[in-house]
């Protein structure tokens, strides 16, 4: 009967001790998976597609420009006026197509260049 008593407060002792160290877990790969990372990147616009859907900008990378294409949806707020040759910032997040999608995007003035 003792011997019983001492194995389930074993049993019951490990398995609050390893408890902790795996819900956790489990939980933030949750998050990270429903919350892809904002980026952010300013550049100079090459291009607005058609009906607005879509735009282009070269974003300097070191001494480099390298071209992105963001898509806009119904979520994406615009501040300023964004046409081709305007600099803009734009925080962005890619989809589960591996679009980025543009959530703000801002003309940033000649002031801050």
């Amino acid at each position: 009967m003792i011997r019983k008593l001492l194995i389930l407060a074993s049993l019951a002792g490990f398995l609050l001790a390893v408890s902790p160290q795996v819900w956790p877990q489990s939980q933030n790969s949750q998050q990270d998976q429903q919350a892809p990372k904002v980026h952010s990147v300013t550049g100079k616009v090459t291009q607005v597609e058609t009906g607005g859907k879509a735009f282009s900008m070269d974003v300097n990378q070191g001494s480099d420009k390298r071209p992105m294409r963001f898509v806009v949806d119904k979520g994406t707020t615009v501040q300023g006026h964004v046409a081709a040759g305007t600099t803009a910032s734009v925080d962005y997040q890619p989809d589960s197509n591996g679009q980025l999608v543009a959530l703000t995007v801002k003309e940033e003035s000649a002031q801050s260049q």
